[in-house]
């Protein structure tokens, strides 16, 4: 298996018997609960989707993870023997070590702790130059207004946590195209440095359908000014899909989408050079690099503890 697909044991077998302190081996093993916890990442480094999984030797009814002083919101699989989540490391993350701390409960007042150290690399990030109308390099004052009112209505779209997980299964490319820039990137806009690109961006001509990249809500489907006209999916627990740049909208807010189901259609609305499609994915605070969720939850990422 590739070095990008292969899974990572993060920690070995530990058992705790609440309240009491004592570790598994002062328990009987009637009463002990035991978790094991693996992840799956294309690679562990800034703008990186991990996917976390604990193992349970019995059903578990509450797990929850904690990393980068954030949250894991963590679901059960059928069995309630595996729990699940997502966790993103931001662009700003340095390099280093971060302690992942995960807890599980079970019937019978039982809890477990587990941790474990992620070794988080440095990444070096390319830097592009474009030109673009001066009226996006540099808006005018009239504009401000507008420009405000967008950054508030992502801002507050994004903060909200959905308690329930949409999608389902793997992540689909939203356009057949192929993927034309880096996530990362540093962009010089007419000679002026701006934020690093938080999204892929794929060649699509004018008027390609763009297709939902799993199941969620629409959240936003209206015109911004940099994004041009966009359209954002909420996936659940905090997961979602941003589209710019589109030539049209094909939903509105509210609407439930499937994977597969056209959502727009490709275009060059907003700050672009030219038609194409801007993906962007964000996991609570964190921007991720859509092709590192597309690994993190393919179709043969279930954990084996390996």
């Amino acid at each position: 298996m590739p070095t990008s697909g292969r899974l990572l044991v993060l920690a070995v077998a530990i058992g705790l018997e609440a309240g009491t302190g004592l570790a598994a081996a002062q328990v009987g093993a009637a009463d002990g609960l035991t978790i094991r916890i693996t992840h799956r990442a294309r690679a562990l480094g800034p703008g990186e989707v991990v996917r976390i999984a604990a193992h349970a030797n019995r059903p578990l009814t509450a797990a929850q993870g904690s990393i980068f002083g954030r949250t894991i919101v963590m679901w059960p699989t059928e069995d309630r023997r595996e729990w699940q989540g997502l966790v993103g490391i931001s662009l700003d993350a340095a390099p280093g070590t971060y302690e992942l701390t995960l807890r599980a409960a079970a019937d019978g007042n039982l809890t477990a702790t587990g941790t474990k150290t992620l070794a988080v690399e440095g990444k070096p990030f390319q830097t592009r130059r474009i030109q673009v109308a001066e009226t996006f390099a540099n808006p005018p004052a009239a504009e401000t207004a507008r420009i405000l009112r967008d950054a508030r209505l992502l801002a507050d779209t994004f903060a909200e946590l959905r308690p329930e997980r949409l999608w389902d299964g793997p992540f689909t490319a939203p356009v057949p195209g192929a993927s034309t820039s880096s996530f990362g990137r540093l962009t010089v806009t007419n000679g002026q440095a701006g934020s690093r690109h938080q999204g892929a961006d794929f060649r699509a001509a004018d008027g390609t359908p763009v297709h939902a990249p799993n199941a969620g809500v629409v959240v936003v489907a209206e015109d911004l000014f940099f994004a041009g006209n966009t359209v954002i999916i909420d996936h659940g627990y905090g997961l979602y899909s941003l589209f710019g740049h589109l030539s049209r909208i094909a939903v509105q807010p509210g609407a439930h989408v499937a994977r597969g189901d056209r959502v727009g259609d490709a275009g060059a609305t907003g700050r672009v050079t030219g038609p194409h499609l801007h993906w962007a994915v964000r996991l609570g605070e964190v921007s991720i690099d859509p092709f590192s969720l597309m690994v993190a939850v393919s179709d043969d990422s279930a954990d084996t503890g390996r």
